[in-house]
């Protein structure tokens, strides 16, 4: 494992609580005789701190977030409080700046601070801050008024260190030290103004504010009280004189030391460490330069604050790794110790919100350092101390008996299998489901007993189960299989058992016989192993089952088929060979965090809350599915009403963690990217199983942006995502994560997989990715990836032409690039003889997507943005005169039922209605989509902007799509044609009549204009 030299972000915090507002939202800060005077934690709101936030600090509460290389500077701070914006990360000029990260130039960008104000004189005001500065780097902020963020209040700057100060200063081009006397803002008025602070640089510490109308005031000591003109002020904390005593270093995070695995616990045999005065793991810099020791958890199940308790040495600065299950949780460079060995806390690391389950591999590994080039400190280190960081598993801890100590001659044991074990099964085979073609027929193996938990051997990736199915025309496919618990899991919740198995669609009626393979090896199914030993009784056992024609009814898809790529702008059901066009919802992108789902919570609650889909319960019939005695009657109403409404795709993630939503995966814990919960996931399989059955094409957006690799943000600035798979790359993870899907999802007959939302993967992870996927995936299910607006042409052109990628998903800023974008990227796949299907999931800007019904409870009354009329004409209707196969409504984060929370989908009732009345006109008037193509030259429209619509299958029929009305001229060759007008908003069908140039719309709204030839 690389171990990287660098002070690196852990993930999690504890103390989150700190970026809370202590004052309440009726507190209003007052001005009186030209001064205003407001304590930093005294803020109203805290905005854009999902990066940077500003944390409390008092003489009893510290945050503990990492990295933070202050000592606490209580001491001295007014109120008895001060504010830091953490994690600070660039300390040094040699440290890396990352724009809208540890820095922003631009202000409003990063943890914006509010303040209401009343004032009663308007005018000129001079801007001071109590700050104090510990680095070049951790200097400077931002001031504004009333969401804006004039010239005159931004860049505050101070050079002055180590000590609570005021100033009053503003940084230019040519004075970086800061110009004194020229930071003012402008008060507009008397009244009520909200005063807002925002980050510059990481790290600075921020007192106290003060706005003065005089420009040779100075302030001193602690500067004036404050005075509120409504509300109160908070409660003050106990003040730290300075030279007092203050707290404990905000780095010391104090275990239970019944919770410590000491280096002695660890396997330090064959590890390259060796045990130094009996306490501490060391290297040998003679012999080796790193090393890495194991030892598995004997901990309750929990979330911890894990304290590497490394050592401060004179010779050098080494580092250090924590890993979990091979999952690094967090990188540490130990400071220069002036001693030759320093075991204080200011040589630890804590790393925050660590999940750790009885048997999780603790690894920890060190690189050596020389200070000098000649004497090498030993990278020493005492242990690891596990801190509860909530309250279940400080229950748990309190229960815990510690095991009896080893003899100093044991060794610890490497990961365990789960006890008490149970039988292996007999080599049985359960053929189950409807035996119809295009059905799911399942197999279920009664094979090696084993337990999501086990590691040695793991279920999930040391057992590779595939069964060849053989129809008797000789066509054969081989469908991976899965570890199934008790066969039953959706219902018992059961984690172990001695059920294996596979799902298959079989394509054919008829006779179809199957053969079993099932190996095992450490690592067959991540990559690591090239072949297994055969697992006896099943490996090699065979059968045979009749299939018979389906008996379903469209909607239904097993009526139509399954849905394939044919090598055409539009995707085929190889059922009834019908073409499919899409309507549905892209939101909400946290669909599967649903409370009804076993083992499912939200990381982030306040944010995130789970969903209960409640609001369509009562769309629930008699005899639809549900688990475990009435579980999942709101998602399943859910889909319920979005197939009535006529639509037929949804979207969703099946795995978050870190990202948006936070609240949805399908592994065993958030983290534990090695075991997969069988219960879960089964549950999983009920929804779209039904899902299926409704007619609905399902969306798997497979990651996103923020944990798809190990870059950070829309830039892409490198930084360990601790929740990304294999940082981005192909590895076993990854492998795992995407042999899953598809083993347990990818016989449904009608969806895709989509690589990333936003993907910043670079263009060799994304094939290597996509390329896994297509040979995985028995089915040739549909391959698409989708990115920021931005990066279509860096993401997309290098993929034009490779037969891994089936087609795109389009997402953009302005509803009205739908009909050019999706133009652009049909014309240039088919250029390169791999034409794509292309869909557009995520139309519009980002705070607003679709919005709701204008009636719909809490849409503003005001709203002046984009109108469910633009979505309909620009989106909609722009994407399939494209030649687009269709659309998927994104919610934004502004407007009511948003991307994130939605959980009402009637909230969009009459943007449905639009979709089903675009579906069905194409259905209904056998318009042959896969034979059109854009034509709208013919209208006259030679820029394709928005003015005109033109498709056509030339010479035979023609579709023109007028967004505003009008007339219009159009090219046709000789001959007769008929004209039907249809309205895209009633579904209505005029009469039809002889066609007369030129083509003039019933009014000023959006028609469509249906031509055929006689």
């Amino acid at each position: 494992m690389k171990i990287l030299t660098l002070l690196t972000v852990a993930n999690g915090v504890v103390g989150a609580e700190s970026q809370l507002p202590l004052a309440k939202s009726d507190l209003v800060f007052a001005e009186k005789g030209g001064i205003v005077a407001i304590e930093a934690e005294h803020f109203t709101k805290q905005e854009l701190a999902d990066t940077r936030a500003w944390y409390l600090t008092t003489r009893d509460q510290t945050p503990q977030v990492e990295p933070d290389g202050d000592p606490s500077h209580i001491a001295g701070a007014s109120g008895g409080a001060y504010l830091e914006i953490l994690p600070d990360t660039r300390r040094t000029h040699g440290d890396k700046l990352i724009t809208g990260e540890n820095f922003s130039n631009e202000p409003g960008k990063l943890a914006v601070l509010s303040y209401p104000v009343h004032f009663e004189t308007p005018g000129t005001y001079w801007l001071w801050a109590r700050a104090c500065s510990t680095t070049s780097e951790d200097n400077g902020l931002h001031f504004g008024i009333n969401g804006t963020w004039p010239e005159t209040a931004q860049r505050w700057q101070t050079i002055v260190k180590n000590k609570w100060h005021w100033k009053s200063a503003q940084r230019t081009e040519k004075v970086h030290v800061g110009v004194p006397g020229i930071l003012t803002l402008e008060v507009p008025s008397a009244g009520v103004h909200t005063i807002q602070v925002s980050m510059r640089e990481d790290g600075i510490a921020l007192d106290k504010i003060l706005l003065v109308n005089r420009k040779d005031y100075t302030p001193e000591g602690t500067g004036p009280d404050s005075a509120v003109q409504a509300g109160s002020l908070p409660k003050a904390f106990p003040v730290v004189k300075e030279g007092d005593q203050a707290s404990p270093s905000k780095k010391q995070v104090p275990a239970p030391k019944s919770l410590f695995l000491s280096a002695k616990d660890f396997q330090l045999e064959g590890s390259s460490y060796y045990l130094d005065q009996g306490k501490w793991a060391a290297i040998n810099p003679d012999q080796h330069k790193a090393a890495n020791a194991s030892t598995p958890s004997p901990f309750p199940a929990g979330v911890y604050n894990l304290t590497l308790r490394s050592v401060g040495e004179n010779d050098g600065s080494s580092t250090f790794a924590l890993a979990v299950n091979d999952e690094v949780v967090g990188l540490h460079q130990a400071p220069l110790s002036e001693d030759t060995f320093d075991e204080s806390a200011r040589f630890h690391a804590t790393f925050q919100k660590i999940e750790v389950n009885p048997g999780d591999v603790i690894k920890v590994s060190s690189v050596i350092a020389s200070a000098d080039g000649k004497e090498y400190a030993r990278a020493r280190w005492s242990g690891i101390a596990f801190q509860p960081a909530d309250e279940a598993t400080r229950k748990a801890v309190a229960k815990y008996k510690a095991p009896q100590k080893k003899t100093a001659e044991a060794k610890p044991a490497g990961p365990p299998l789960q006890l008490p074990r149970q039988a292996n099964g007999d080599g049985s085979v359960v053929v189950s489901g409807e035996l119809q073609q295009w059905h799911a027929v399942s197999l279920t193996f009664d094979g090696p007993y084993a337990h999501e938990l086990d590691n040695q051997p793991n279920p999930f990736t040391d057992y590779d189960l595939s069964v060849t199915f053989t129809h008797d025309s000789g066509k054969s496919l081989q469908v991976p299989g899965y570890f199934a618990a008790d066969g039953n899991a959706g219902e018992s919740s059961a984690q172990s058992g001695t059920k294996w198995r596979v799902h298959f669609s079989p394509p054919a009626p008829g006779k179809w016989s199957y053969q079993v393979s099932l190996l095992t090896a450490p690592g067959l199914i991540t990559g690591e192993a090239d072949k297994g030993k055969q697992v006896k009784p099943l490996h090699g056992k065979t059968g045979t089952f009749e299939i018979a024609a389906s008996d379903k009814q469209a909607p239904d898809f097993r009526a139509r088929g399954r849905l394939a790529y044919v090598g055409k702008n539009l995707l085929q059901f190889q059922g009834d060979k019908s073409y499919f066009l899409k309507a549905g919802a892209d939101a909400p992108e946290t669909l599967l965090g649903y409370a009804d789902f076993d083992d499912t919570k939200a990381l982030n609650p306040k944010k995130v809350p789970l969903k209960t889909w409640s609001a369509h319960v009562r769309d629930w019939n008699e005899g639809d599915p549900t688990w475990k005695d009435g579980k999942g009657k709101g998602l399943i109403g859910a889909l319920n009403y979005l197939a009535e409404e006529g639509c037929n795709a949804f979207s969703f993630l099946p795995y978050n963690v870190d990202g948006d939503g936070s609240n949805v995966w399908p592994f065993v814990a958030p983290r534990d990217k090695m075991h997969y919960d069988c219960s879960k996931l089964d549950q999983w399989n009920i929804v779209f199983d039904h899902a299926t059955a409704k007619g609905l094409f399902l969306h798997f957006k497979m990651q996103e942006t923020e944990i798809d690799d190990n870059r950070a943000g829309h830039k892409g600035n490198d930084r360990i995502i601790r929740s990304s798979l294999d940082g981005g790359d192909l590895g076993p993870e990854r492998r795992l994560y995407c042999r899953e899907l598809i083993a347990r999802f990818g016989h449904h007959l009608a969806l895709n997989w989509n690589l990333g939302e936003e993907n910043t993967q670079s263009t060799k992870q994304q094939m290597d990715m996509a390329k896994f996927v297509q040979a995985t995936d028995p089915y040739d299910n549909h391959v698409v990836i989708h990115t920021f607006p931005d990066q279509q042409d860096k993401v997309y052109n290098p993929l034009l032409g490779e037969k891994a990628f089936t087609g795109v998903s389009l997402q953009n800023s302005n509803l009205k690039d739908c009909h050019k974008q999706v133009l652009k990227w049909i014309k240039r796949s088919n250029e390169k003889g791999q034409p794509w299907a292309v869909a557009f999931d995520e139309p519009g800007d980002a705070s607003i997507g679709m919005p709701a019904d204008p009636d719909y409870p809490g849409m503003p009354k005001d709203y002046q943005g984009p109108s469910i009329h633009d979505c309909r004409k620009y989106t909609l209707w722009g994407t399939f005169m494209a030649g687009g196969m269709g659309v998927e409504y994104y919610f934004g984060y502004k407007l009511p039922q948003n991307d994130l929370i939605c959980e009402d989908w009637r909230s969009r009732d009459l943007s449905w209605d639009y979709c089903r009345h675009a579906l069905n006109f194409f259905r209904d008037q056998n318009i042959p989509m896969e034979a059109m193509v854009n034509r709208n030259d013919l209208v006259g429209n030679t820029k394709d902007d928005n003015s005109k619509y033109c498709l056509a299958k030339e010479g035979e029929v023609y579709l023109v799509y007028l967004p505003t009305g009008g007339s219009t001229k159009i090219e046709l060759p000789s001959g007769d044609f008929t004209l039907t007008w249809f309205n895209p908003r009633t579904g209505e069908m005029g009469q039809t009549t002889t066609l007369q140039k030129p083509l003039t719309a019933p009014d000023k709204e959006d028609w469509l204009a249906l031509i055929r030839k006689k």
